[in-house]
């Protein structure tokens, strides 16, 4: 997180020959304004302070006793009026808010000045600010402040972001995914069956519910015997699937519908051999 060129300047000089993506926190005009040109080669990512900092701020302003009109920065006028909407403390363009209206590229010296004319001239009860060196100026002078900072979720979705940018991401979203079911205790499940027109119907509706399964990863999938199956995705489509490997509702789905428990393995690799041997592992 940098407020100030200088820092960034060093920081990323020391870093842009060795990284695939640059993640900044800090104030959006330096980043927009100045730091762009210095890792063109490099993508950059902004994290920003958001609606929901806004939240968590001005919770923290309840907390500390402070009530009245506020100045605003950096967020953008809509998430100012929407979050004041939100919580019936009326629109930035009401009494409640005075969103700052400066230049785009408005420096830490300015964003100041602007709370602190405000604050002196009485018509502001206190400050949000998304950058951090204007919180702690505003504090050493003595004016209510609070620093808008992204939540974790927010955080998360610009790692993500970022990510997903990267070259190396984008060849693993290439990545070849050999996935093997087993059906666990298949003979069991077949003596338990009262004719053999009942032990095809359980294949069929096994072999359906894996094949639609298959078909939402864009993959391609092929019984191995019995109880056995085999199918191949991508590293990406099944990411998607799964959430982030979070989850993986096939398993659920069959012991619901049809009292049967899957035994899975999932392999990646860059060959399909060498993923259908992480799948077996």
């Amino acid at each position: 997180s940098f407020d100030r060129r200088e820092g960034a300047e060093e920081a990323i000089a020391a870093v842009k020959d060795e990284v695939e993506v640059i993640l900044l926190s800090g104030m959006e005009p330096m980043r927009k304004g100045e730091v762009l040109p210095l890792a063109s080669k490099v993508p950059i990512h902004y994290l920003p302070p958001s609606g929901a900092g806004l939240y968590r701020a001005l919770l923290r302003l309840r907390h500390r006793g402070i009530a009245g009109r506020l100045s605003v920065d950096t967020l953008p006028r809509t998430a100012v009026e929407r979050t004041f909407r939100e919580l019936d403390l009326g629109g930035a363009g009401s009494d409640e808010a005075v969103v700052f209206d400066g230049p785009v590229y408005a420096t830490t010296e300015e964003l100041v000045r602007f709370h602190e004319e405000l604050h002196r001239s009485g018509r502001t009860a206190a400050a949000l600010t998304g950058v951090k060196a204007v919180a702690e100026r505003l504090s050493a002078l003595s004016i209510p402040a609070e620093w808008v900072v992204p939540l974790d979720q927010d955080i998360t979705v610009a790692l993500e972001r970022a990510l997903l940018s990267t070259e190396t991401r984008r060849v693993k979203e290439a990545q070849i995914v050999v996935g093997l079911i087993n059906v666990d205790e298949f003979g069991r499940l077949v003596q338990t069956r009262a004719s053999e027109h009942d032990v095809q119907r359980l294949k069929l509706d096994i072999h359906r519910t894996l094949l639609d399964y298959v078909d939402s990863l864009n993959g391609y999938l092929t019984p191995l015997g019995s109880d056995e199956y085999l199918f191949f995705t991508t590293r990406g489509a099944f990411e998607r699937e799964t959430g982030g490997y979070k989850s993986v509702p096939l398993a659920r789905e069959m012991r619901h519908t049809l009292d049967v428990t899957l035994s899975i393995g999932i392999g990646f690799g860059q060959t399909a051999n060498e993923a259908g041997t992480h799948a077996r592992l």
